[in-house]
């Protein structure tokens, strides 16, 4: 189910550089970007979110989650799933995070398919420790088909 809910095309594992967290927020909001689900301020608006509020968004070790409200950007809602071989680290108490699953959602109720499919997949640890150590969208691919 995941696995069709998603656009493929939002998938991907990005080069081993070290990024910081806002520059992180940067590439995986572009893909949104480029494929029209959000527009260019989305990525200041996830931005200056942490800053006012923090890394709400890290879910769990090794999780990220970064979106911000609909009227930021926000034209159709999508979900990109990112891999960073170099954790990310946002200032979170819950540590660094690999794996980015950036939200954009017009609404409080059109995503929650996808994040009950994403819940599924991820409250099993081991998921999420093959997510970290993916090395290529077809791995990220065939992790998420079976959810």
């Amino acid at each position: 189910m995941l696995y069709d809910l998603i656009d493929h095309d939002l998938i991907d594992v990005i080069d081993s550089k070290e990024y910081q967290w806002a520059e992180a927020v940067k590439v995986t909001t572009a893909y949104l970007e480029t494929k029209g689900y959000v527009t260019s301020d989305y990525a200041s608006a996830i931005i200056q979110s942490t800053i006012d509020n923090g890394p709400y968004y890290v879910l769990c070790p090794g999780i990220a989650m970064p979106h911000a409200r609909p009227e930021a950007g926000v034209l159709k809602t999508g979900l990109g799933i990112h891999v960073f071989p170099t954790a990310v680290d946002f200032g979170s108490d819950m540590g660094p995070a690999n794996v980015l699953l950036t939200l954009a959602a017009t609404d409080s109720d059109t995503h929650i398919e996808v994040i009950q499919a994403l819940s599924e997949m991820l409250v099993d640890e081991a998921n999420i420790t093959k997510l970290a150590a993916a090395s290529s969208k077809e791995d990220v691919l065939n992790i998420i088909k079976s959810y």
